[in-house]
């Protein structure tokens, strides 16, 4: 069959001067690699030599091959961002070419819009495109309609084929098959496209299951699952890489625990439907977990903007001694229970040259707060001595009044409720910071100016002749306690 020229250049009589050199390029396309392929003649093969049998047979009109052919070699035409493609694009937008030749137009491009997107460039740079299979010129408006049409029909063509894909992949789950990309730990997939109890690895779904409902925390489960070396599914894909064989992380345990193919079912049309496979989960396990699950959902947790200034009165006030701050943490409800916590900063190895930061239980780091407060209150001599030379001079810190005030302030602290305790120390500690064996309490000196002079009003101790104002009436000093021991672990 011969092939009529898209480009319409004049034939050279005889006697008139050689045509005019028409460089030309070739582009080749196939969506499956065929570097593997065993055939004597690959498609890219022959898309490049029916290209240049072509071009050999327009030589005397100039055509000449410049260059060596462009090839994406399992690349699919649903789209423009090939390799071999964006590199002859900057080739004709440089000028390089008068002419491209593709066998078919479905190896350039299989959507009109891609189409409508190269065209101008071919417009503008007054290069043609030709095809061998579809004989039109992009120079002229009939030539450009025809290639807009064929364009069509290709488009239609690949969405066909993807719908024929997509009713395979419907009619195969509506039977109960598995039709997914990934197979869940604990099955294998047999040739009739069902899945099969893998015994070992179902043992180690079930036991995760089981552990899950003994556990405080997702984060405890996965440090378990570690030691245990329990690992994600194994699998090794078709280009012959492995993926998958990891230790669980917090994701790849929700997914476990939240996959219904656990207990018998399979996924279609945005539900799930009842499969052909075996459970590995009963469905009395698989709803404890849920429930469990359900009730540590974020969104039941509380929200630190209302948290208590009971539960967190040191909020913003504890530091690692490089300044790091600690945040809060506070559980949703389990079983009647909530769990508070300041949780350590994120320091690496290469920030401490000895042990890291730890999360410290509330209950716990208030108690060593409270303590060393009260035994202030009782000796607050360490506070006297810590004050600016000025302040010592002012009537709330006379050293008799000091003393009393605190001291029925001790005596009186068991009958506190725990709002007034959290009042309390929000009101008097500016800063807590926590060092690997001691902790570090600086009192809000102003603060506890105004306690005192509360005292003051009511109290029998001479005051002293008023003194001259503070120069920095809102500054505020800190008076450092003596390092107190970090609670004992456990």
């Amino acid at each position: 069959m011969s092939h009529e020229p898209i480009i319409h250049v004049p034939t050279a009589e005889s006697g008139n001067p050689p045509p005019a050199i028409r460089r030309c390029a070739i582009y080749a396309r196939v969506s499956v690699s065929s570097q593997d392929s065993n055939t004597q003649l690959t498609s890219l093969q022959a898309q490049v030599q029916a290209c240049e049998s072509f071009i050999q047979s327009q030589r005397s009109m100039g055509w000449e091959l410049v260059a060596p052919p462009y090839i994406d070699d399992g690349y699919s035409g649903g789209t423009l961002d090939r390799p071999a493609l964006i590199e002859l694009t900057q080739d004709v937008e440089a000028g390089k070419f008068d002419a491209v030749i593709v066998q078919r137009l479905d190896r350039l491009c299989r959507s009109v819009g891609d189409i409508c997107d190269l065209l101008p460039l071919f417009s503008i740079t007054k290069t043609s495109l030709v095809s061998l299979a579809q004989a039109f010129d992009s120079e002229t408006p009939t030539g450009r309609l025809t290639l807009h049409l064929l364009s069509t029909f290709g488009q239609f063509e690949r969405e066909l084929a993807g719908e024929r894909v997509r009713d395979k992949f419907a009619i195969t789950r509506a039977s109960g098959r598995w039709q997914r990309s990934g197979i869940p730990l604990g099955y294998t997939l047999t040739d009739q496209q069902e899945l099969q109890v893998n015994a070992t690895e179902a043992a180690v779904v079930r036991d995760i299951f089981q552990r899950f409902l003994a556990v405080d925390s997702m984060t405890q489960l996965v440090e378990e699952l570690s030691i245990l070396d329990y690992r994600t599914k194994s699998h090794t894909s078709r280009n012959g890489n492995q993926h998958g064989g990891n230790h669980f992380d917090r994701n790849t345990l929700n997914q476990l625990l939240r996959n219904r193919a656990y207990i018998g079912e399979v996924f279609y049309k945005d539900a799930w439907h009842p499969g052909k496979h075996e459970p590995i989960i009963d469905r009395a396990l698989w709803d404890q977990v849920q429930a469990i699950r359900s009730q540590r959902a974020r969104r039941t947790g509380i929200p630190t903007a209302i948290r208590q200034v009971e539960h967190f009165p040191l909020a913003g006030l504890v530091f690692w001694h490089d300044g790091s701050a600690y945040t809060l943490y506070e559980s949703s409800n389990r079983k009647e229970l909530r769990y508070r916590y300041y949780t350590a900063p994120k320091i690496t190895s290469a920030q401490t040259d000895g042990p890291g930061p730890v999360t410290l239980p509330t209950h716990e780091l208030h108690q060593v707060v409270i303590h060393h407060l009260r035994e202030r209150f009782k000796d607050p001599q360490s506070w006297l001595d810590g004050l600016p030379d000025e302040w010592k001079s002012w009537p709330e810190f006379d050293p008799e009044h000091v003393k009393t005030s605190l001291s029925k302030l001790d005596q009186t602290w068991r009958h506190f409720i725990p709002q007034m305790v959290a009042d309390v120390i929000r009101q008097l500690v500016n800063r807590v910071t926590i060092y690997p064996e001691q902790v570090q309490i600086s009192v809000n000196a102003s603060a506890l100016s105004m306690l005192l002079k509360g005292f003051m009003h009511s109290s029998s101790v001479p005051k002293k002749a008023p003194k001259p104002r503070r120069r920095t009436p809102n500054s505020i000093a800190s008076v450092t306690e003596h390092p107190a021991p970090l609670p004992p672990k456990d």
